[in-house]
């Protein structure tokens, strides 16, 4: 650790300015992979109930013993509708996996760095701007950039936003998929609507047959609403705006308004 301090200590003054901008610049990005990493593995175990369900309903609808009245081309439809939505709906948990560890990896390097970036201004307001030394100036300046760039990163790619869709999406997969299930339960239930076996010699009613005009017109309307389902839940949902960028002059304005408001504070 001397020997890293002495060989800081020997460089020139443009050298140390540029030791410590590139270091602090290389420490945000270590905070954020390992800040992602965490991220990743706690919105992973958040989820771990949902994935659980998923295989739950994988299982039990390759254990479906197909309902009587159902022809077997008919069930292999469903069984298909609801494999195609359960393929998809992880689409839609990767992405908001990806979004809720990004979002909140940001906001802990933007807390960190605000947070060291407030001393840094206190230190360098006390000095004034020409007698703080180029190490303090660069060091200064790399947290603007380092906190600027964190600040219009969630804005612009929309982290929050994105996160919030693509977990509805996974929501209304699964809801989607629940529905299948209830479909197929009704096909079995005995009060399914029957019509009369009337005798051709007497005329009268000697017992009740599935109406099969009915039952068919059902099967091929809720054919229609999962079909309908997924096509209206496919899509692929990424937000991203460039008008959040800012130019240089607006961050230049960003942050003099940043530095008077502070000069104001340590003034008062």
């Amino acid at each position: 650790m001397a020997s890293l301090q002495a060989l800081f200590n020997s460089q020139t003054d443009k050298m140390k300015a540029t030791i410590v901008f590139s270091s602090t610049i290389i420490m945000g990005g270590i905070i954020f992979l390992l800040a992602s990493c965490q991220m990743s593995r706690a919105g992973t175990k958040a989820m771990r109930p949902y994935v659980k369900s998923q295989d739950f309903i994988n299982q039990y609808m390759g254990s479906l013993k197909k309902p009587d009245h159902l022809p077997e081309k008919y069930f292999n439809v469903f069984k298909a509708q609801q494999k195609i939505m359960s393929i998809r709906k992880e689409h839609y948990l990767h992405l908001s996996n990806v979004f809720f560890r990004n979002y909140y990896a940001i906001l802990v390097i933007l807390m960190l760095y605000s947070c060291i970036g407030g001393v840094v201004i206190f230190l360098v307001m006390n000095k004034g701007w020409k007698d703080s030394s180029i190490v303090l100036k660069a060091l200064l300046l790399s947290i603007i950039m380092v906190v600027t760039f964190c600040g219009f990163f969630p804005s612009v790619f929309k982290q929050q936003a994105n996160f919030d869709e693509n977990i509805k999406y996974y929501m209304n997969y699964t809801k989607a998929e629940m529905n299948i299930i209830d479909q197929l339960s009704r096909f079995e239930n005995p009060l399914f609507p029957q019509k009369p076996i009337i005798d051709t010699t007497s005329k009268k009613v000697i017992g009740f047959e599935r109406d099969s005009i009915a039952f068919f017109r059902s099967v091929d309307s809720s054919l229609s609403v999962n079909n309908k389902n997924i096509n209206e839940l496919t899509n692929y949902l990424l937000t991203i705006d460039a008008h959040e960028i800012k130019s240089m002059g607006d961050i230049y304005k960003i942050i003099s308004n940043s530095t008077a408001g502070n000069s104001d504070s340590t003034g008062k």
